[in-house]
């Protein structure tokens, strides 16, 4: 009830169609959202076949909403069902991964 006495009417969410995927063509993994690409992660495999996470990047309207965190969840999940070793070029992938300690044993962190 709202303060007037009234029963509060639900209202549908809105929910858009989000998709992500490794692009291997281009080196990235994309997110989009009802089709529309709106936040990148750019990767270049290693000669040690560990994956250089190198930038991260999402439209300015989505920031801020969860997006790119579950861009990094999908690009980081990938990498190690693959078997291999995350480097953290990229400053977002790095904090990312500093949250989530869980995936501490598949990252090597980059010298600097």
């Amino acid at each position: 009830m709202d303060r007037h006495g009234n029963a509060w009417q639900s209202l549908p969410m809105t929910t858009k169609d989000i998709a992500i995927s490794r692009n291997d063509g281009l080196g990235r993994y994309e997110l989009l959202l009802d089709g529309d690409l709106v936040g990148i992660a750019e990767y270049e495999v290693e000669p040690d076949d560990s994956v250089a996470l190198t930038h991260t990047q999402m439209e300015p309207d989505y920031r801020h909403q969860g997006y790119s965190s579950r861009l990094a969840k999908y690009a980081v999940d990938d990498i190690i069902s693959g078997g291999g070793r995350i480097k953290p070029y990229c400053t977002y992938m790095a904090a990312y991964l500093r949250k989530h300690p869980e995936y501490s044993h598949h990252v090597s962190w980059p010298q600097d």
